[in-house]
């Protein structure tokens, strides 16, 4: 144990040892892995795939509509334009606010479990010994563990919050604009798929079809790349984000062949 390096710490069990890095000299600390770094990554990459998905599946929905609804090209280009333009926006701003908010609430029970701490230490000395015996511990042990961690409050206050709250203090940290930024670009460039065929010199049910394929294809490749990070089939995946995907343009095709009827408007065929 003590030839270990003094960058990392040994812990031996049943024979095993595992090395745990750290920083000089060992001091009590909330443990941080490079798992943890490493799913954090993959979890961000939620913002760029629900973006991405989204602004195909919205934008096809709506240019689908239109595009069944009328057979003039400049509109369906408006209503394709501003639904990549405003919906990015609104999902940029949308995730910014959301994470604020979401980070504002985490902060405040840290707080709230901070200042009992403060003001009741031998009840919320109690509470977490009963989180403990919750967990097999026996008093003994329980007393031992918590009598231990009111000697390092930082990292007591970590377990009372993840056992009262099931909560990280990490995830109370400052964010940056990463995930909006994110959310923004990747909403606009899956929206922009349905829109270009239209924006090409192709018959509008040429176009309609072939922004239809170019969704599924990014759609079956945003789905596989999703079940890759979850660890899940990624064809399987891949297949059901794309069923998703052809429920939203049969609901539109639709919608804009037999709405317009309604409102006195003839009907269009998809050929125009």
């Amino acid at each position: 144990m003590e030839a270990e390096s003094r960058n990392s710490l040994a812990i031996e069990t049943e024979n095993l040892v595992v090395s745990v890095a750290h920083r000089g000299r060992y001091e009590p600390r909330v443990p941080d892995t490079p798992q943890r770094q490493q799913l954090e990554r993959q979890r961000g990459i939620r913002e760029i795939v629900f973006g991405a998905q989204d602004g195909i599946l919205t934008t096809l929905g709506i240019v689908t509509g239109v595009g069944v609804a009328t057979t003039d090209r400049a509109a369906i280009l408006i209503s394709g334009g501003l639904s990549l333009l405003v919906g990015a926006i609104s999902m940029g701003v949308g995730e910014y606010l959301g994470g604020k908010a979401e980070r504002e609430v985490i902060t405040n029970a840290i707080d709230i479990e901070r200042q009992q701490m403060l003001d009741s230490p031998k009840e919320e000395f109690a509470e977490q010994v009963a989180y403990y015996h919750l967990k097999g511990f026996t008093d003994e042990e329980a007393l031992m563990i918590v009598r231990r961690l009111q000697k390092n409050p930082d990292i007591w206050l970590h377990e009372m919050v993840r056992d009262e709250f099931g909560i990280d203090l990490r995830e109370a940290d400052p964010g940056d604009n990463r995930a909006a930024i994110a959310m923004t670009l990747s909403f606009a460039a899956g929206a922009a798929l349905p829109v270009l065929p239209y924006a090409l010199p192709l018959p509008l049910g040429s176009a309609l079809w072939i922004g239809l394929v170019l969704a599924v294809v990014a759609l079956f490749a945003i789905g596989s790349f999703a079940g890759t990070l979850a660890g899940k089939h990624p064809f399987k995946k891949g297949f059901e984000i794309v069923a998703f995907g052809a429920a939203v343009f049969a609901i539109a095709w639709v919608a804009g062949h037999y709405v317009p009827p309604i409102f006195g408007h003839a009907a269009v065929s998809v050929g125009g």
